[in-house]
């Protein structure tokens, strides 16, 4: 974790507002960029091209956009978490110059994956013109391209450039889909949202390039750790799905559903709700890549260190106690931050529904999808302390009982009224989240024996 979450906490212990300020916005931003700010972007060109297309073209165009999202997501995860432990195997064995060509790899991968799964999806099932469908798929490698960058992010010292990125980056997607719509309609929009992307991920390549230089070594050396570590592909597989599958269903089969076009659906009692309240986790998100897993990775390094270097048990014992106290100072300023946050947006609810002009079904919806997201944040946080703790095992089962959970109950809500809608959300999270936090709190109490005597 060296680089922009030290560089970012370093500020913080400034006690300067507005180096705190900036630190926790930069933050979010990194943490959570390319999704949180996606959804902000698309809200407002949705907005701004309702007067340059007609209805039918903006749900085109809104749908294509969030099915590029999930589609990425669902298809970079698994590729993001076995490459995220490569290249974590890679600073620990001080192969630095393996990092970059891992890289380049890795988006030679994800992007002919993607094109192959984008290009039979857009083309053969979605009926528009066909530029429009070249650029969507197009936009869907870039968007998953990004997603592999940005497990990078983290050891990247130049924050203020990576964070200028985003928003340059998505304020260029949006005006220049404004602007294109105006001229060539709704193919012009998704020309104009990937020109943006395709800046984004220029410069974030570039970042990686300045950080970790050209290398030298196999591009694909990485893919052998999907065979070392298969949960980890799988654990990617099934949180990035658990995320997405409930939107999925309520997209084929509630009654509120519409078809867009072709293979193209939206729920729209369910889907604006829910963008809105995954909105709240930024400043969650912030928290945990400040707080608790920056402050837990210096304590766990130096809880490593002593081990390796065979320092007195008491040392040992000392550098344990120093993770439990990261971790429970960590979680409190979490859960407070989050927890402040998801209370403020429920009371204020009524006002917010009336700026977004969203009904009282949708209201309804946000109210409870917002706890959903509160224990988002508190779950992706115990999963990143399981992967600390070579916990792949309760990673996996945490994240397959997320999927079957949320694609059970969503399903359940589907056969009553709206106002069950979101519930499948809230409870399979809040399942997921007690059985990671059982895996965490079994880890430390045999933190021990796992070091000395386990290697898995």
């Amino acid at each position: 974790m060296a680089g922009i979450g030290f560089e970012l906490r370093r500020m913080t212990l400034k006690r300067e507002y507005s180096g705190i300020l900036r630190a926790y916005a930069s933050a979010a931003v990194i943490s959570a960029g390319p999704w949180i700010i996606s959804i902000i972007s698309l809200m407002l060109l949705t907005y701004l091209l309702d007067g340059s297309l007609t209805t039918e073209q903006v749900r085109l165009f809104t749908s294509s956009t969030t099915h590029v999202y999930a589609i990425a997501l669902i298809l970079a995860g698994p590729i993001q978490l076995v490459l995220t432990r490569y290249t974590s195997d890679c600073f620990s064995a001080k192969r630095r110059e393996a990092i970059f060509p891992s890289f380049i790899g890795a988006i030679l991968l994800t992007s002919l994956i993607v094109t192959a799964v984008g290009g039979v999806f857009f083309i053969r099932f979605v009926p528009a013109p066909r530029l429009y469908q070249i650029a969507a798929t197009a936009l869907l490698v870039h968007v998953a391209c990004i997603f592999i960058a940005s497990t990078f992010l983290s050891a990247l010292r130049e924050y203020n450039r990576i964070v200028f990125a985003f928003f340059i980056g998505y304020g260029l997607a949006v005006a220049a889909s404004y602007y294109l719509a105006k001229q060539y309609g709704v193919t012009g929009a998704m020309l104009g949202f990937l020109g943006g992307h395709f800046m984004l991920f220029a410069t974030l390549a570039i970042s990686v390039y300045r950080e970790f230089g050209s290398g030298m070594g196999d591009r694909f050396e990485f893919i052998g750790a999907f065979r070392r570590f298969p949960e980890l592909m799988l654990c990617g597989l099934f949180y990035n799905l658990a995320i997405w599958i409930d939107k999925f269903l309520f997209w084929w089969f509630s009654t509120s559903n519409i078809q867009i076009a072709g293979a193209l659906y939206a729920a729209p009692d369910y889907d604006l709700a829910i963008y809105l309240s995954l909105l709240s986790i930024a400043p969650g998100m912030a928290v945990f890549f400040l707080q608790v897993e920056t402050e837990f990775a210096e304590r766990y390094q130096e809880f490593f260190d002593a081990v390796q270097n065979a320092r007195p048990m008491r040392e040992i014992t000392a550098a344990k106690v120093a993770i439990v106290k990261s971790l429970r100072v960590g979680f409190e300023r979490l859960l407070k931050v989050q927890g402040l946050t998801t209370t403020i947006l429920v009371i204020f609810a009524d006002q917010l529904a009336a700026w977004f002009h969203i009904g009282f079904v949708q209201t309804g919806i946000f109210r409870i999808t917002l706890f959903g997201a509160l224990l988002l944040v508190v779950f992706l946080s115990m999963l990143t302390v399981l992967f600390y703790f070579d916990d792949r095992r309760g990673a996996l089962i945490s994240s397959f009982v997320f999927l079957m959970a949320n694609a059970s109950l969503s399903v359940v809500t589907l056969f009553q009224d709206e106002s069950w809608y979101g519930f499948g959300f809230v409870v399979a999270t809040g399942l997921a989240l007690f059985i990671a936090a059982t895996r965490v709190n079994h880890r430390i109490d045999d933190l021990e024996y796992n070091t000395f005597c386990r290697n898995t």
